[in-house]
């Protein structure tokens, strides 16, 4: 290989390769600057290539260009070997390749750290090659996780073909867009994997400062008295809640030992909408509201909350807890108690909100052990295929 070509591929362009010399070619690629991992040993390595994972990435889209930057920033903190498969225009059975490094700003005195991504290409008629394609690339002894970003209804025989293969899927469909029918396939328990949504993950700092409202013991009563919850969230789409809202939902409904009752509906709401839903609570009937309005301008896209209200039934009278970002653009969360035996000042903290990439390293890097996930998945279901029927 050229010193330019090698010098491209180290800058994350794109170089194309025969599918079948993939590995020759990039040890060719990397040259004398990379450590292997049982190579020689260098005295100073300009470049040191690492790889704790097989991540194969699913973009079977025509915008497959625009998670460009998101894989290279989740490849940055969680370094691996990077397999993106993407529908091409190519007539007949054929998978064409073409492989870059993805590098790591260096701390200052150490080696540049690199992982791989190799980039497999297929036309409609040639999508079953792919899993054939992908096994001869994985690295040995190494995990394979499986990062799903479109509806696995519709390519479904090669979603559960490579789901085989994982120890680990991710699914990071759009919010909203995503139907309940592809989160029931994505998350199918019988998958014999470890299944979670990535926007699961968007919701670490709302069931933190949740949770803490109720840490104190005194405190911890209120949670059986809780009779309204109201989630306010932004949306690309306000007309029906978005899936990170309904998370926080389920999350509550099934901490707290709530029991869906009747039908919930969505209702017009000025520019957005509300979804209502009722459950039967340890304090009697429940009522949720989710009230979804259009993001703005200088949002980005991604569903963003911006509050919840609990109340309870107290015994010297209503009880309210409120968590509410100061502004929608703000990572900033104020906090307000008005009960008896709390600190009535109102409390601020720093929660920013995650973007799509963390939350995605976030879902990687933490335990494949998530009971509060599998528990509030089944009413994380009931309220999409609902907020879906009452959309209609």
């Amino acid at each position: 290989m050229s010193e330019a070509i090698s010098d491209a591929f180290l800058e994350g362009q794109g170089i194309p390769v025969p599918l079948a010399q993939i590995d020759a070619s990039l040890e060719k690629l990397w040259g004398p600057a990379a450590e292997r991992v049982g190579g020689p040993e260098l005295e100073n390595p300009t470049v040191t290539r690492v790889v704790l994972a097989n991540l194969v990435v699913e973009r079977l889209t025509p915008d497959a260009g625009a998670l460009r930057p998101v894989v290279e920033t989740v490849v940055g903190q969680f370094p691996c070997r990077a397999i993106v498969i993407r529908l091409s225009e190519e007539p007949g059975r054929k998978v064409s390749a073409e492989v870059s490094a993805v590098c790591t700003l260096p701390e200052p005195g150490s080696p540049q750290v690199c992982s791989e991504r190799i980039v497999l290409k297929a036309g409609r008629d040639a999508l079953d090659l792919l899993p054939g394609a992908i096994r001869p690339l994985l690295e040995a002894e190494l995990p394979m996780v499986l990062w799903w970003t479109t509806d696995p209804t519709e390519h479904e025989e090669l979603f559960r073909d490579l789901a085989d293969e994982s120890s680990r899927i991710m699914l990071d469909l759009p919010d909203p867009g995503a139907s309940a029918a592809a989160l029931r396939l994505g998350l199918d328990p019988d998958l014999g994997s470890c299944s979670r949504d990535a926007v699961w993950y968007g919701l670490i700092h709302w069931r933190e400062l949740v949770a803490q409202l109720f840490d104190c013991p005194i405190h911890r009563q209120s949670l059986g008295r809780i009779d309204a919850v109201r989630i306010d969230a932004l949306s690309s789409d306000p007309s029906t809640p978005p899936r990170l809202a309904l998370w926080l939902a389920a999350w509550l409904a099934a901490q707290l030992g709530w029991t869906p009752e009747g039908t919930p509906e969505v209702a017009p709401d000025g520019d957005g909408s509300t979804f209502r839903a009722t459950f039967n609570a340890p304090a009697g009937p429940l009522f949720l509201e989710v009230h979804t309005g259009p993001l703005t301008a200088d949002l980005t896209p991604t569903p963003r909350l911006l509050g919840v209200a609990l109340s309870a039934r107290g015994e010297s009278g209503p009880e309210s807890f409120r968590l509410e970002r100061t502004s929608p653009g703000s990572p900033d969360v104020r906090i307000h108690v008005d009960a008896p035996g709390y600190c009535r000042i109102p409390n601020i903290v720093h929660a920013d909100a995650l973007d799509p990439a963390h939350r995605v390293a976030a879902a990687l890097e933490l335990s494949r052990f998530d009971p509060p996930f599998e528990k509030a998945t089944p009413f994380l279901l009931w309220l999409l295929e609902h907020a879906e029927a009452a959309a209609r």
